[in-house]
């Protein structure tokens, strides 16, 4: 097999099943590709993202509050609650269509639209100890945040590609351990059409988990009970 390579792609895509794909895109209009190897300088990447998913590069400590008060106590769905023993099966690298419950059953389309919390929440964000990004989660229905909302803004924001500044920021060690986590993400793929894919793909934001992927759950933090910590495994 070549030597190794960290693959960055100028346009942004989101895969949806059966191959959901993942890349490094630049932050800019799609473009051809380019293929960069550390460490050797990056391009910029491009800009938001389409979706419903915020960012910031922020401390994550210092977090604005939101416009509107939130609940002074809110109960996170079961499916999303922080569990010794998780009530899903999700690694966060595969599309939410792949979630299972502990008993290996497809999740249904009603307990998808069901609310994320109780009392409902409008919006919410998810931060992490592995991430320099907060993860905005807003009600797609107009009127409450449900638990499909909260795994697809968690999946769709871990698909987003990484900047050269972002890469940069890493630790030599951590920026090793993020490249070993993009060459274990395409070669978990037996198919030579899914692997090639993913590896053009390159890296994303998935990548600074460090391979600790699989969904464990969400608790309420000190931030507010709309500032909700992802734990993972």
């Amino acid at each position: 097999m070549p030597g190794k390579h960290v693959r960055f792609s100028r346009t942004n895509t989101v895969h949806s099943p059966p191959t959901p794909a993942l890349s490094f895109n630049e932050l800019s209009p799609a473009s051809t590709a380019a293929v960069l190897t550390p460490p050797n300088p990056y391009q910029s990447l491009p800009g938001p993202s389409p979706y419903i998913v915020s960012y910031s590069n922020s401390n994550k400590r210092a977090l604005a509050p939101y416009p509107s008060k939130s609940p002074a106590r809110v109960h996170i769905h079961q499916y999303l609650e922080l569990s010794s023993a998780p009530a899903i099966n999700y690694d966060i690298m595969d599309h939410p269509s792949f979630i299972h419950d502990r008993h290996h059953h497809h999740i249904s389309s009603r307990v998808f639209a069901e609310p994320a919390s109780t009392p409902p929440l409008r919006k919410l964000r998810i931060i992490s100890e592995h991430l320099p990004w907060t993860i905005g989660v807003a009600a797609s229905n107009g009127s409450y945040v449900t638990f499909g909302d909260v795994m697809d803004s968690l999946y769709r924001a871990l698909q987003k590609n990484i900047t050269s500044a972002e890469f940069s920021s890493l630790s030599s060690h951590d920026g090793r351990r993020a490249t070993q986590a993009y060459e274990q993400r395409y070669r978990r793929h037996r198919s030579n059409q899914a692997y090639d894919q993913e590896k053009r793909g390159g890296m994303k934001r998935v990548d600074f988990l460090m391979g600790k992927t699989k969904f464990w759950g969400l608790a309420t933090t000190s931030h507010g009970s709309d500032v909700w910590r992802l734990s993972v495994t």
